[in-house]
């Protein structure tokens, strides 16, 4: 009985990666709605996120030492990210 063996290629083939919709990656510095296609503020999206961590916190969603620490990882991924690092 012979069995047939295929030899692995090294092909690879070109993705193409979608850039980011947050900071700046539609020259506008605003984030899009990816259903409806509407351009949301930067600003706006930022006040959202905190309003939401510090409401989670007064109803004990979300316990005061993780919040602190998600709000440091997102301020510190943020300065990251426009520092190009």
């Amino acid at each position: 009985m012979a069995t047939t063996q295929t030899k692995p290629t090294t092909e690879t083939k070109a993705t193409t990666q979608a850039k980011p919709t947050g900071h700046g990656a539609n020259g506008r510095g605003d984030y899009v709605v990816p259903v409806v296609h509407v351009h949301v503020p930067e600003r706006v999206v930022d006040a959202g996120f905190w309003g939401v961590l510090v409401g989670s916190v007064a109803l004990g969603a979300v316990d005061l030492p993780l919040a602190v620490l998600l709000g440091a990882g997102v301020v510190i991924a943020r300065h990251r990210m426009r520092a190009g690092a």
